[in-house]
């Protein structure tokens, strides 16, 4: 998971520079959003048992002929670790792999120590605090790290890091687009870990004769084009739609064998919340899904620009449902804080949410800006329910040591400190709150994930 030390990390670096066959050439640029797909993640027939020993001799590292007890005690080699905890859960060996030498170098050179080994994939070893112990051993750490990925996928709202929101990770802002992206964060929470995931993954394991996540292509000599994304290939069903976005000079021609063996994904819209005026001049707002008619007026009120207007035909539009006309300034939703009081509220269509503590607004919304008001303003709205935490907030009250984590809304209490290590949380990351604040958020399932373990 996480490094022990600092110069394990050197070591990694340099074996990996020095020693593997295969220099840290990335194919691709290195893209913190975006390192992996579901698809490559949950991939778990990509290598048989006989290919992974085969890539173990190639490299000729101590997993070549180690053997270890498995997670059911039996001794059996490396290779056969690694296939069986990939089938039964569900998860890529290749992604084991490029954890193994990732974490400590053993797919190309001997271990310099013994905890190398005993702590393989870096489940359960953390930067700041000693290890827990009953996870060491290379059989339980590759099954453990295996089950853990699957675990992530599961149950996203458990876990901080989650795809479609921003963080702030190692200084930089991170919006993991994939599901699996989020899964890595939450096993190594800091960019220099998953870029060294990135450079072994790219340089072992993509395959350069697929077009890559995020190409334009399109068939030879055939019509239509298609977003390649998550190993799929998503139709754009209208020339306006494409040309928001793209442009023709940047679709590649690829064999029509080659792009018929692709799912067919979801089709391109329009970005939501996009302003779309059809073919008669009538306005609309998308909001998903949703074509959602809007007033001149409102458009003035809310201070949308003419020159964010995007024209759509009849086809492009026929793909959205019919939606409540836009009554409000913030139909995608804004922070606004009373200039009397200084009070806060999320406002969203016609309804203010209070947000009762400074520590929700800063943990929920550390990037969105404050649009000051009237009280006359925000006397329009109706009032909703406060803010909650988001979901995967460690939250606990000074008078208690019971940690919860946020999952869902509720709150859900995490007794033992074996439980939270085994989750791979971070103390640091704790929020201190008043009794009111945690009491907001209902009381949910105990976590007892060691009986799991």
């Amino acid at each position: 998971m996480n490094k022990k030390n600092t110069s394990i990390l050197v070591a990694i670096i340099i074996s990996l520079i020095l020693l593997s066959p295969l220099r840290l050439l990335a194919k691709e640029d290195f893209n913190p959003n975006n390192i992996i797909s579901n698809q490559e993640l949950f991939d778990y027939n990509s290598m048989s048992l006989k290919e992974i020993q085969d890539f173990l001799n190639k490299h000729n590292g101590v997993l070549k002929t180690y053997k270890a007890k498995s997670i059911n005690g039996k001794e059996l080699k490396a290779s056969e670790i690694i296939f069986n905890a990939s089938q039964k859960h569900k998860i890529n060996p290749q992604i084991l792999l490029t954890l193994l030498q990732k974490e400590q170098t053993l797919i190309t050179t001997p271990p310099q120590k013994e905890t190398q080994l005993k702590w393989a994939t870096g489940f359960a070893a953390y930067d700041h605090r000693k290890p827990v112990e009953r996870f060491g051993g290379f059989g339980i750490q590759v099954d453990r790290t295996a089950w853990r990925l699957r675990y992530y996928l599961e149950h996203p709202w458990d876990f901080r890091h989650k795809a479609g929101q921003t963080y702030n990770i190692s200084y930089h802002k991170v919006t993991p687009e994939t599901s699996a992206t989020a899964a890595l964060y939450n096993y190594t929470p800091h960019i220099q870990g998953n870029k060294l995931f990135f450079e072994i993954w790219n340089n072992w394991f993509k395959k350069e004769t697929a077009p890559e996540n995020g190409t334009l292509v399109r068939a030879k000599d055939q019509a239509g084009v298609y977003l390649i994304e998550n190993n799929k290939k998503r139709p754009f069903i209208s020339k306006s739609i494409f040309l928001s976005r793209y442009n023709f000079k940047d679709v590649q021609e690829i064999d029509p064998k080659k792009l018929s063996s692709y799912k067919t994904g979801d089709p391109i819209r329009f970005p939501n919340y996009s302003l779309i005026q059809g073919s008669l001049g009538e306005l609309f707002l998308l909001d998903d899904n949703k074509k959602r008619p809007i007033s001149q007026s409102m458009f003035k009120k809310i201070g949308f620009h003419p020159g964010e207007i995007l024209k759509a035909d009849e086809k492009a539009l026929e793909i959205y449902k019919p939606g409540n006309p836009v009554v409000s300034p913030y139909p995608s939703g804004s922070l606004l804080q009373n200039k009397n009081n200084k009070a806060v509220f999320y406002v969203r269509e016609d309804t203010k949410h209070p947000i009762i503590d400074a520590k929700i607004l800063h943990n929920n919304y550390p990037y969105n800006s404050i649009i000051k008001v009237t009280p006359e303003e925000l006397s329009t709205f109706k009032n909703g329910s406060a803010i909650k935490f988001r979901d995967g907030t460690l939250l606990k009250t000074k008078d208690k040591s019971t940690v919860y984590l946020i999952a869902k809304g509720k709150a859900r209490p995490i007794y033992s400190s074996q439980t939270f290590n085994a989750l791979g949380y971070d103390w640091s990351h704790i929020i201190n709150v008043s009794k009111n604040i945690l009491n907001i958020h209902p009381q949910g399932e105990v976590f007892k994930i060691e009986d799991q373990i």
